[in-house]
């Protein structure tokens, strides 16, 4: 049976860093299915990668920086992630997504990248976040199916 796994990581006392954290926990609410598994990684590593190791395909939701608008998605699939740039799109590189690019052969997946207003300490979203919220977990919401359903 396959294991598809939903992740979201960053950090909530970062403003829009944790909006990966918060689209998940909504899609966790909304969720109808049994198939995929939404999970709140935050920015602890070692649980992550513990969570993915044991998935058949993965889906990692985490603000990045994409030179685009503020709310919009870019899409990056985890074995290309080293393939044309350094990776400097998000704060989770370090450890994540070196450790993705180490199992890049037994985890497969995409990483789907939300575009930040403002990164501070600060607990919850940016006010220019808070204002696309609902269209922010729709697109998030259709591309996942998108991802699945062309796996």
């Amino acid at each position: 049976m396959e294991k598809l796994i939903v992740l979201g990581i960053g950090n909530r006392l970062m403003m829009d860093d944790g909006i990966g954290i918060y689209v998940i926990e909504e899609l966790s609410r909304l969720n109808c299915t049994s198939h995929i598994s939404f999970l709140v990684g935050e920015s602890d590593i070692d649980y992550c990668m513990d969570q993915l190791r044991n998935a058949t395909f993965v889906i990692i939701v985490d603000a990045i920086y994409s030179r685009s608008e503020p709310g919009s998605l870019t899409v990056y699939s985890i074995a290309d992630l080293h393939n044309d740039q350094p990776l400097d799109i998000s704060v989770h590189n370090f450890h994540l997504f070196q450790a993705l690019y180490q199992h890049q052969k037994s985890i497969k997946g995409y990483l789907i990248g939300i575009e930040p207003y403002e990164i501070k300490f600060h607990i919850g979203l940016s006010v220019v976040l808070r204002e696309q919220w609902n269209t922010i977990v729709e697109d998030v919401l259709q591309t996942i199916e998108t991802l699945i359903e062309n796996k």
